[in-house]
Order: C-alpha cells, then structure tokens, then sequence
C-alpha cells in the first residue's frame, strides 16, 4: 500500500495518507476548480468518498459538475463508491454539536470502505454551514480530525469561504489543519465570526439568483431545455424544461439502443445516431446537430432541434469522448408551418396550371367563333377579367374558397342593379367551384347583353339558387328582353358551361331557349 494518493491539484499533486487539509475558497468557481478534481482522482485511485456540499453550490449541483469530469459517476454512485450530500444531512445547523459523534462516523466510514476493498476514504465538508454559535464547538471538531487521521487511510479536505473568516478565525483553521491551501487571489477579508452575513454577500447571492431565475426564465420562454449524455452508462440528464420537451418523468433517461426505439420517431432514429457518430469523430469539431420527433405522454409527437458539443477526455487525434452537452429546443410550430407552405406551393403551383389551362382553352375557342380580330379581343378581355374577379374573392380568403353570394355579386357589380336581382342563402363552395361558377356565370351575362335580356334597358335577370343534400340547384331566368330563338349552332357559352360543369365539377346544364326568355338550370355536387 502507498504512503500516498494522487490529489488532483495542481500544486500539490500528492497527498499522504492521514492527511487533514483546509482549503480556503472565494467563489463557487474557486470551490469547483479545487473539489471536482480531487474527488476525480479519489474515485479513479479506487477510494471510497464522501462529498459533504453546501453554499455556494450544493449537492445536486456537485454532482452535475463532477458528472461532467468523471462520466461514469451515476454508476459509481450507485453502487456506493461516493455518498454526496448537502451539509444538513451530516451536520446539524441548528443543534448543539456532537464532535464525538461526527468524528466516530468518520471512523465508520473509513473502516467500511477498507472491508469493502477501497484503497482508503477521501472525504470534504463544506462549512459554510457553521453558525456563530456553533464555533466553538466546530473548533472542539477540527481538533478531533486531526487527530483521528493519524496513521489511517484517510485524507480529509475542509473547506472555508475566506470572506467569513476573520484574521484570528483563519488562524484557528490552520492551527487545525496540516496545510492550508489558500483562496485565489483578490478576495478581502470579512470582519465578523463565522456565520454572520455581512449586506455585501446578501447582494452577491441575491444577484446570483436573480441571473439563475432569468436564465431559467429565459429557457422557459424559448420553449429550450439543457441536457447531458454520458457515453460510459447512455444515460441522458434532462432539466425540467427538457423534461418538458421530451415527455419525460424524471430526470435520467437511458439513451441506450431500446430506450431510443421507444421515444424518438422510427424515420429518425438513424439521422440521429449518424449525428452522434459525427459528434464523436476524434478528427471533427465535436458538434452534434439533427432534428427528430420524440413521444409524449399522450402518445403524439413533438419535433425538435438538438445541438450540442462533445466532451474530450486527452488531447489530438487520441482524445476520447465522454459525454455531449447541449440544449433542445421545440420545433413543433416551425413544423406545421413548413408543411403548411409547402403544401400551399404545391395547391398553387397545381391551381396556376389549371388556371393556364382555362385561359389556354378560352383563348382557343374564342378566337375559333370570333368575327374578327377586335371582337375576339373584347371577349377574351371580359373572360380573363371574370376569371382574375374569380381570383380575388379566392386570395382574399387565402384561396380555401369562396362565397356564392360574392361571386354573383362580383358578376352583376357592372349592371345596372334595377336589371339584375338574385336570392340564395350563403354557401361556401371550393376554390374549384367558384371558378367554374364564375365563368359559367360570366358567359350567361355576356350572352344575356349581346343577345337576351340584358340587351335592352326593360330586361330583367334573376338567380336563384339553393343547398340540398349536398348539391346546388341555381336557376338563370332572364324576361323582358327581345324573342328568345335557339341558335342554329353551339355558340362558346354553351359549350364552356358543359366543360366547366358537367366535366369539371360533375355536374348538369339544362337550358330552355323559351321565346319569352333564356333559362338555365345548373346543377353540380359540393
């Protein structure tokens, strides 16, 4: 057996067995910096040992950053290699000290761990804890210790916030201790016994707190959580957010092979593990970075984004990954609109084509029954403008349909309102249907003008229309206007209303050249 332990400290980098040390901190940083490694090397040189945590951090928060040196921690704490714990579970703060009894459980812990075949017992408590009252018999503790470690497997690290010691009181810890490794640099002494609590340290933890809850609050807002995955034993620490996000219990998550095919999304499991191989590529920059779906509670799916860095153990082309670090943030809204535009490009890149098509076809058989020149351009002029009035009653309802009151409003909007008359109730029909509608409705007014009703200032038009079980009767009655004769041939109106309706929307056209007045029945299905 060695008469000594590597500490992991960077100016001392052995420590002998029966060993008690004190260590003076000024900040959490200077407290991590300090403990994380020397229960690091405690653990890896197969010692049994005994984090005793308190101000500034405390024990969850220990554990987290050794979690981040040491990647196997969770399993070695489980089978019962360190015991971490806040002060008020080994201590007593607010009761009369027992030093006999505090310093005979130390000698319990020690022998444990030689019988369990440990190499020795490596402990550290943090004082912060110390009431004013309670100095005294600390001291009567320190003495005890010091004592005790004589000859035995034991190392015993003590560490002292430096502002809350007076001179005398740090001069009482090192007569106490065999070495003193003092605090960093910049960092006044405190006037004052251990225990009392000066403004200045209330404003540097109220401050401390404040930050803590804004950034909590700021990852609230984000809909973000952080996370951590040690490759050792696959388990993933989640925060409460994360938690949130990943339909998670509780905070450990085994990430192994299973543990992935019952959370995250079939069609994305293997995206991510490709990530995870790239991460942790020794050649690459260590990024994780992929998008994925995981289960909730309620069994549906939540996408989101997870980015992360590895955690090198060594340097070069040998280092070795021991765990990623990131966050998560929610994706879900992002999602669906992206599936909604893509969806929306698709329906318009179909609509421009069938509406090139309409125009295409309207143009052809315009220009095939026109006299001449001009008079084909006025009628394919008034088809175009019917069909961009068609287009602007469906943009303005972002093109999921339209009302048929609006479309035969937007037809007669050019005649005089004492000629025109409709009555129906307000029906919503498709983007289809109302263009179909409102061309079929377009050439029975251009028809009724040159030929019908319309052509004088006594015709009259009415529309009615009606729902019934999931089909649209509408009636075109014109009266008053000169004799009605059938035409020797199928004129462009005529046929467009068969394409349109009867081709287009499955529909029927009915029309009655009755002396008195065109009639036209339209019926399609909804």
């Amino acid at each position: 057996m060695t008469a000594s332990s590597p500490s992991g400290l960077r100016h001392v980098p052995q420590l002998e067995w029966g060993s008690h040390f004190a260590h003076l901190f000024r900040s959490a940083a200077d407290l991590r910096d300090t403990l994380v490694p020397y229960f690091k090397a405690g653990l890896e040189n197969n010692e049994r040992c005994l984090w005793v945590a308190g101000e500034p951090f405390f024990a969850e928060d220990a554990r987290c950053m050794l979690r981040a040196a040491l990647p196997d921690l969770d399993s070695r704490e489980r089978k019962g290699q360190i015991e971490i714990v806040n002060a008020h579970e080994w201590y007593s703060a607010d009761e009369k000290l027992d030093p006999k009894g505090l310093v005979a459980g130390l000698l319990t812990l020690e022998q444990e761990a030689l019988g369990q075949g440990y190499a020795g017992l490596r402990t550290n408590g943090n004082c912060a804890w110390v009431g004013h009252d309670q100095w005294t018999d600390f001291l009567d503790y320190e003495t005890r210790v010091q004592e005790l470690v004589r000859g035995r497997r034991m190392i015993c690290l003590c560490s002292y916030c430096s502002s809350d010691l007076t001179a005398d009181s740090q001069l009482d810890v090192i007569e106490r201790h065999d070495l003193a490794i003092p605090a960093a640099p910049g960092t006044a002494a405190r006037t004052g016994r251990p225990g009392d609590h000066n403004a200045h340290e209330q404003v540097d933890h109220d401050q401390v707190e404040r930050e803590r809850q804004t950034f909590a609050l700021a990852m609230t807002a984000s809909q973000m959580g952080t996370w951590r995955f040690t490759l050792a034993d696959s388990i993933c620490v989640y925060d409460e957010n994360a938690q949130r996000l990943y339909g998670l219990t509780e905070p450990m998550f085994l990430h192994d092979e299973a543990g992935v095919a019952a959370k995250f999304h079939p069609d994305d499991q293997d995206p991510m593990w490709a990530s995870v191989a790239v991460a942790l590529d020794p050649a690459g920059d260590g990024r994780y970075d992929v998008e994925y779906r995981v289960k909730q509670l309620d069994g549906s799916w939540r996408w989101l984004s997870a980015w992360g860095l590895v955690e090198w153990d060594g340097e070069g082309p040998d280092r070795r990954a021991v765990a990623i670090s990131g966050a998560s943030r929610d994706l879900t809204e992002r999602k669906q609109a992206e599936k909604l535009q893509a969806l929306l490009l698709n329906e318009l890149n179909h609509r421009v084509k069938n509406t090139l098509a309409t125009v295409q076809g309207i143009t052809a058989q315009t220009l095939r029954t026109a006299r001449d020149l001009p008079a084909a351009r006025e009628a394919l002029d008034r088809r175009i403008i019917s069909l961009a009035q068609a287009h602007d009653l469906l943009t303005a309802r972002s093109w999921t349909g339209a009302n048929l009151v609006d479309i035969v409003s937007r037809t007669f909007a050019a005649f005089n309102p004492s000629q025109v008359m409709f009555a129906g109730s307000a029906i919503d029909v498709s983007p289809k249907h109302t263009l179909a509608l409102s061309l079929s409705l377009h050439e029975l007014a251009t028809n009724a003008v040159k030929y019908g009703s319309l052509s004088t200032s006594q015709g009259r038009v009415r529309v009615d229309w009606r729902e019934a079980e999931g089909r649209l009767d509408l009636d075109w009655r014109e009266s008053d206007g000169p004799a009605v004769t059938a035409p020797a041939r199928t004129g462009f109106g005529t046929r467009l209303l068969k394409q349109v309706l009867v081709q287009d929307l499955d529909g029927k056209v009915e029309q009655d050249f009755d002396p008195s007045g065109l009639r036209c029945h339209i019926q399609v299905k909804l």
